[in-house]
């Protein structure tokens, strides 16, 4: 099992330290099992989705709840790297991280620029939580130097990347753009804040477009500083030469189609949108400043101080007049980027600045963290799953490891809840995930494949009720399990309710001779409920509850004779299940039973079942019991949370406790042939026999 790595930010606006985050992530995916922890407002709730789509584990942050990220914490992780923008951020993190037990690795991703004597005081009391920094750049490591902070805490890993090349040729995009062969195209990326030098670079074109004509400059990125420098454009005059494009996820077409970068910026960490730039063989003017010359290297030709817009305007002129010049330089530029710069150096680097933290936080302890817990994934994301994630998530041994359902978003949302990885496909989750059991909460349409899967890979499954639509594959489902040996158990949870066990102890002795069962409810909301080949009809998928507390109770049924009705529903367009059915049963013991059911209602009007026998009457709900023998009729409230004993049974036996699972696969099977016989009888006509 792979140690578990959170790489967490509090930035509401990660742009380049979130793909920093992403690129070591997925960088270091195969050595560590990594969780990306952000809020989800904002930028930050588009870098957890984008990590979910690269196959990354997922943690939303409630950055006014961090005890909740300290218990997660201290239950899941390994070792918390933090990453911060600027000194203020992350000092959180980094005290929820230290109190949870785990070592705490800080990034630094720009220099020092803190100058208010409070935030600094904050920043030096917050590095006692941590164990190492890094910083991006030498340049960067040298200011938290010269600001007092001591040396030996800090290292330096340089960004690396691995670029991505143009999914659209030059000529292509050019035209998208509306710009023709003769324009010579400006390209900036960056967020529009005063750190970036946009105004600089606006105070330079005039220039540039004296001496130059078919000047084009494209503006990618947005901000906080964008309105201002829209108006700075307005007012010179310049809307003929710059065009904001807005934040872009198509950057290295954009590249492709440009003729020069240029990146004014007044200070930077270590710029990835410059290793970008050099990668894509693009020639580069940039500030000289400390990240960006170890970047380019303090020979590159096209260096020109922060802040001066004339420079700057000599230094694109400079490329432009000379493009064969520039060209030289700028493949000079790519090949120093990939003999230094790439992702795979930074993971590295950064996994060796790991490795004694984990050998520390190692010692004393039997394993790591993450062995000693039970890896759950789900499949299938919806209600009935989330009945279940809020009783696991109370078990300190198991971890909600992985999440798949067709509905990308519904699998990203529970896996951001428990810092979790999110699948569209069950069978790509079955193949990456390292799991030890798997949760099966589908529609009853959808089993089968599924459940053989899961077997194939020799994972032990829970599965909601109904088991299937069809009784040969349940049946082929509980032979494959029964010969792999698996563990299995299914939702049938009235089965662990306190008062149903209650019961069974008095019908030990009394047997019941009487049984009358209902589900009178409303109809379910999803459109595939509403549909016969979908769902089965409520017998199948709702009233299948009482016939296996039925079963349960009374013992098994050898006859059944079913009648079903029709209403149509103008709410539910398309409805053609039964809204009213009633099945007769004889159960094996010579006991005799009816079950009523109807989704004609406007609301849950009542579900139980009724019991007699000899001087005694019983009636259950999934909330109460009643006990009648002739002195009254005493009821009393259901105690305890029956799924959450389900599920508790279920993890013990996987982990290899004793099993004490009250309906496994098997007994699902013999419930749902009572299902699917009451259903052929009612379309028959016939009795039917079991």
């Amino acid at each position: 099992m792979k140690p578990v790595l959170v790489l967490a930010t509090d930035s509401r606006d990660p742009s380049g330290l979130g793909a920093h985050m992403l690129t070591l992530g997925v960088a270091l995916a195969d050595r560590f099992d990594i969780v990306v922890a952000a809020p989800q407002q904002g930028q930050s709730g588009t870098l957890l989705s984008r990590a979910a789509a690269l196959g990354l584990g997922v943690l939303a942050l409630d950055l006014d709840r961090l005890d909740t990220f300290e218990a997660w914490l201290s239950r899941n992780a390994d070792l918390a790297h933090i990453h911060a923008g600027i000194g203020w951020e992350g000092i959180g993190l980094a005290d929820a991280a230290r109190r949870s037990g785990a070592p705490v690795v800080r990034t630094e991703h720009l220099p020092f620029v803190l100058t208010d004597p409070v935030q600094i005081a904050a920043y030096g009391d917050g590095l006692a939580n941590v164990d190492r920094v890094i910083t991006v750049s030498e340049a960067s490591a040298a200011s938290y130097a010269e600001a007092g902070f001591d040396p030996a805490t800090f290292a330096t890993v340089r960004n690396g990347i691995d670029p991505l090349g143009p999914a659209r040729g030059r000529q292509a995009v050019r035209a998208e753009l509306g710009l023709d062969g003769s324009d010579i195209v400006v390209l900036v990326v960056a967020r529009f804040t005063a750190q970036k030098g946009h105004q600089t670079l606006i105070d330079a074109v005039p220039t540039v477009r004296r001496a130059r004509s078919g000047i084009r400059l494209l503006l990618v990125g947005d901000g906080p500083g964008q309105a201002a420098i829209a108006d700075g454009v307005k007012q010179a005059g310049l809307e003929d030469v710059v065009r904001f494009l807005g934040q872009r996820d198509d950057v290295p077409d954009l590249m492709a189609a440009a003729d020069l970068f240029v990146l004014p910026s007044e200070f930077e960490g270590l710029p990835l949108v410059l290793l970008e730039a050099m990668a894509a063989g693009l020639p580069i003017v940039a500030t000289a400043i400390g990240g960006s010359d170890e970047a380019l290297g303090h020979q590159h030709p096209y260096r020109v101080p922060p802040r001066e817009p004339e420079a700057l305007a000599a230094a694109i002129l400079k490329v432009v007049n000379d493009m064969p010049a520039a060209a030289s330089v700028a493949d000079g530029a790519r090949q120093r980027f990939e003999t230094r710069f790439r992702a795979s150096r930074m993971a590295d680097e950064t996994a060796a600045i790991y490795a004694p933290l984990l050998a520390r936080a190692e010692i004393g302890q039997k394993e790591p963290r993450a062995m000693t817990k039970t890896r759950i994934g789900f499949i299938g994301a919806g209600g009935i799953a989330n009945r279940h994630l809020g009783v696991l998530e109370q078990f300190e041994d198991v971890t909600l490891a992985a999440f798949a359902d067709p509905d990308f978003a519904r699998a990203e949302t529970a896996a951001q809840r428990f810092g979790a990885r999110a699948y569209a496909d069950f069978l790509t989750m079955l193949e990456e995930a390292e799991l030890d059991a798997v949760y099966i909460c589908i529609p009853p349409f959808a089993h089968g494949v599924v459940e053989h899967a899961v077997i194939a890979k020799g994972l032990p499954f829970f599965v909601e009720k109904p088991v299937s639509l069809d009784l040969a594959i349940a049946e082929g489902i509980e032979q494959a399990a029964s010969a792999a040996g698996l563990t299995t158990a299914v939702g049938y949870h009235w089965r662990y309710l306190d008062t149903v066990e209650e019961a069974r102890r008095i019908l030990a002795d009394n047997p019941a001779r009487l049984v009358s069962g209902y589900w009178l409810d409303q109809t379910p909301p999803p459109p595939w409920w509403w549909k016969a080949n979908r769902s089965g009809g409520q017998m199948v998928e709702q009233t299948t509850h009482i016939i296996d507390l039925a079963r349960y109770l009374v013992g098994d049924v050898e006859q059944v004779f079913g009648l079903a009705g029709h209403s149509p529903r103008e709410a539910f367009p398309g409805l053609d299940v039964p809204t009213v059915s009633t099945a007769s049963l004889k159960f094996s013991s010579g006991a005799i039973g009816n079950i009523g059911s109807t989704c004609l209602l406007r609301w849950g009007h009542r579900v139980g079942l009724h019991l007699f026998g000899d001087g005694l009457a019983i009636e259950l709900t999934d909330h109460d019991l009643m006990v009648d023998v002739g002195a009254g009729r005493p009821t009393r409230q259901a105690e305890g949370d029956p799924v959450w004993r389900e599920d508790r049974d279920f993890v013990d036996a996987v982990r290899g406790g004793e099993n004490r699972i009250r309906c496994p696969y098997p007994e699902a099977v013999a419930t749902h042939r009572i299902a699917l016989a009451i259903v052929r009888s009612a379309e028959t006509g016939q009795p039917v026999a079991l």
